[in-house]
C-alpha cells in the first residue's frame, strides 16, 4: 500500500511532469533523504522511472517521471445504449475500445461487465500496464463515497451497490460517479483545464449535466447533487413546457438534444441534429430560431453559473454538429449579455465536441485519480 508521501509524489509528477528529487523535496516540504527513500520504493514497484539528466551548477539532476506501463485503467459508461468501455494508460490515452448492450437488470449488467473486463484485460497492448481499477459512469445520483448508485432513471436502479458487486466479480477496485462529475475529473487530470483551481463543465446530450471544481476539488454539495443543471428553471412564461421531473420550464425542456429535436419535428425539419444544423446554416428561419432559442437558454444558465461561482473557465461539451452551429454562438452571446462585468479577467468559455468515448474515458479517470491520489481524491 502507498503512504501519504507516495501519493504526494505521484500527484505532483502527474500534475507538473518530470521533476528531480531536489525539486520534489522543495515542492513537498520534505527532506531530500525522505523523498529519495519514497522514490526508490516507487521505482522498485515500477511506477516511476528515471529520465534524462539536467546539467546546471553542481551535480547533474536526474529527472523522475510516471512510467507508461505503471498501470492501466478501465472506464465503463452506462450513460446511454450501447455501453462504452475503454482501457486508458496513466496519461488518459485510450488503448482499447469496446461496446456492449446496456442492460438494466443489475445482476445481468454486472455479469456482462465482468466478462468484458476479462476480455479487455486479455487484450492489453504491449507496453501497457495491468489494470489497476475500474471506473463506472452513469446518469443519476451516486453516493459520496462513489460506491453506490442511489438512483438512475436511465437504468431503473435504486440503491445498487455497483462497486461491491463488480469488484467481487473482477478483483479490481471499482469507483462509480455520475456523468458530469466523471467528465470534469477527466478534464482536471488529463484535459486542458487542470491548471485552473476553479472551473466548471457542462455537457448537452439526452440531458444536460454540470459539474464544478472549486479550490482544486470536485464540489459535490451536501447531498451529492451539486451541478445539476437539467432541472434548473429557465422559462417562466405561461407556455413553459412540462418536464419529466414534474415541473415546467426546466433547462432540459429547452436546450437538451430531445428538446431541440422535438421542436425540429414539430416544425417539419427532420429527425436528426445534423439535418437541423445543415438547414439552419442554409438560412432557414425556423431552424435558426430553434437553435438560437436553445443556445440562449443554455447561455442564461451559464451566466448564472458565472455569477454564483466565478469560475476561471467553463468547458461546454456539445454534440459535434452543435459545437460549430448558431447554438454555440447564441450561448456565448447570451452568457456575455447576462454576466455582470468585473474588473480583471473574465470567465473563459471553451466549447468542445462531445464524443461517445468521452464518458468512458472520464470513468477511467476515476480509477486513475485514486491510483495517483489515493483517498485524497474522495
Amino acid at each position: 500500500m502507498f503512504s501519504t508521501g507516495h501519493y504526494r509524489i505521484l500527484s505532483t509528477l502527474s500534475r507538473t511532469g518530470p521533476q528531480s528529487r531536489t525539486d520534489l523535496a522543495r515542492a513537498l516540504g520534505l527532506s531530500k533523504a525522505s523523498v529519495s527513500a519514497l522514490v526508490r520504493e516507487l521505482i522498485e514497484q515500477r511506477i516511476l522511472d528515471e529520465r534524462e539528466r539536467v546539467f546546471g551548477t553542481g551535480r547533474p539532476s536526474v529527472m523522475l517521471g510516471l512510467r507508461e506501463d505503471a498501470a492501466s485503467f478501465i472506464g465503463i459508461s452506462l450513460q446511454a445504449d450501447p455501453a462504452h468501455v475503454v482501457l486508458t494508460d496513466p496519461h488518459g490515452r485510450v488503448c482499447v475500445r469496446r461496446t456492449l448492450p446496456l442492460l438494466s437488470d443489475p445482476d445481468e449488467c454486472m455479469s456482462a461487465l465482468a466478462q468484458i473486463v476479462r476480455e479487455i484485460s486479455a487484450a492489453i497492448p504491449e507496453g501497457a500496464g495491468a489494470p489497476a481499477g475500474i471506473g463506472i459512469v452513469l446518469a443519476g445520483m451516486v453516493s459520496r463515497d462513489r460506491l453506490t448508485c442511489l438512483a438512475s432513471a436511465t437504468l431503473g436502479w435504486v440503491n445498487v451497490d455497483v462497486s461491491a458487486r463488480l469488484s467481487a466479480l473482477t478483483g479490481l477496485p471499482v469507483f462509480v460517479e455520475n456523468d458530469a462529475n466523471a467528465l470534469i475529473v477527466g478534464e482536471q487530470l488529463f484535459g486542458d483545464s487542470g491548471d485552473y483551481a476553479d472551473f466548471s463543465l457542462v455537457f448537452v446530450s439526452e440531458g444536460i449535466g454540470g459539474a464544478h471544481v472549486i479550490g482544486g476539488k470536485l464540489h459535490r454539495g451536501r447531498h451529492g447533487g451539486a451541478g445539476e443543471m437539467s432541472h434548473s428553471p429557465i422559462a417562466f412564461e405561461g407556455n413553459a413546457l412540462p418536464c419529466r421531473c414534474g415541473n415546467r420550464g426546466c433547462l432540459e425542456t429547452l436546450a437538451s438534444l430531445p428538446a431541440i429535436l422535438g421542436a425540429a419535428r414539430r416544425a417539419g425539419l427532420g429527425e436528426d441534429i445534423e439535418s437541423l444544423v445543415t438547414v439552419a446554416a442554409e438560412g432557414h428561419p425556423e431552424a435558426l430560431s430553434i437553435l438560437h432559442r436553445a443556445g440562449a437558454a443554455l447561455g442564461i444558465a451559464l451566466a448564472q453559473t458565472v455569477q454564483m461561482l466565478d469560475p476561471g473557465r467553463i468547458v461546454v461539451m456539445l454534440d459535434p454538429p452543435l459545437a460549430e452551429s448558431v447554438f454555440a454562438r447564441a450561448l456565448r452571446q447570451e452568457m456575455e449579455a447576462h454576466v455582470l462585468r468585473r474588473a480583471g479577467e473574465e470567465t473563459e468559455v471553451l466549447v468542445r465536441p462531445l464524443h461517445p468515448d468521452d464518458f468512458a474515458s472520464g470513468a477511467a479517470s476515476l480509477a486513475a485519480q485514486h491510483f495517483l491520489f489515493g483517498n485524497e481524491s474522495l
